[in-house]
């Protein structure tokens, strides 16, 4: 008789550290607990315990499964999003901007990525408090923008400069993470357009039940050097 998801135990490296499952394996969301404002204490794990997507308050035992990442609030109440380097390995530790658009007809949000050293990893402040920081725009290592409501993922920009380490996956991991913290709806998935970069992006992810199939592509995010 083949194993049940509970039985089956988590692959590990030489030094019994639980790696990265395959492709296709489900991503499932503990919610650890209820915070202000709808808001949850929540991490995302990787296996096949329960359905992808799944928000679960009562996962069972855990022990030994890939955690990709996991959200709460740090000691000063701000909210802070832990990425595994495991799942996004090469890609610097990351602070973040949000700037929401939620005075739109389809609200949406933009977390920007930081690799500074001015706030600790993860941590995510909002753009009056980035205004007052010794750090600028042109700093970023990369950003993402997705529609809050739908949970599909607009735009993925990594820094010319910091591409091939990753950085993109981790830029989506922390924009679940933080979709699932503030506890709206469904997951984040993508829709059927991208540019060249993002096809071959979508191409390497862990979850392609949630990609859909490219429709349009769309032109580059970098300047256009002609414009000087």
């Amino acid at each position: 008789m083949a194993a049940t998801a509970e039985q089956r135990p988590e692959p590990r490296n030489a030094d019994g550290v639980a790696e990265v499952p395959a492709a296709g394996t489900h991503a499932w969301y503990h919610r650890e607990a209820a915070l202000a404002r709808g808001r949850w204490q929540v991490r995302c794990l990787f296996s096949d315990d329960h359905a992808d997507g799944a928000k679960v308050s009562d996962p069972g035992d855990t022990s030994g499964r890939f955690e990709i990442w996991r959200a709460g609030l740090d000691d000063q109440g701000r909210p802070r999003l832990r990425i595994n380097p495991d799942a996004a390995p090469d890609s610097p530790p990351m602070w973040f901007v949000a700037l929401p658009e939620f005075d739109d007809t389809r609200p949406a949000m933009t977390l920007v990525g930081y690799a500074h050293e001015t706030l600790p990893p993860g941590v995510v402040v909002p753009d009056a408090t980035f205004f007052s920081l010794p750090t600028r725009n042109r700093d970023q290592v990369g950003a993402i923008r997705w529609w809050r409501d739908e949970a599909v993922v607009d735009q993925v920009y990594v820094g010319e400069n910091w591409r091939r380490r990753h950085v993109a996956t981790a830029l989506i991991y922390a924009a679940s993470a933080y979709h699932q913290f503030m506890g709206w709806p469904d997951r984040l998935h993508s829709d059927g357009r991208r540019t060249s970069l993002g096809d071959n992006l979508v191409a390497g992810l862990r979850h392609p039940s949630r990609i859909a199939a490219l429709e349009k592509l769309m032109p580059p995010m970098d300047p256009d050097p002609r414009r000087g």
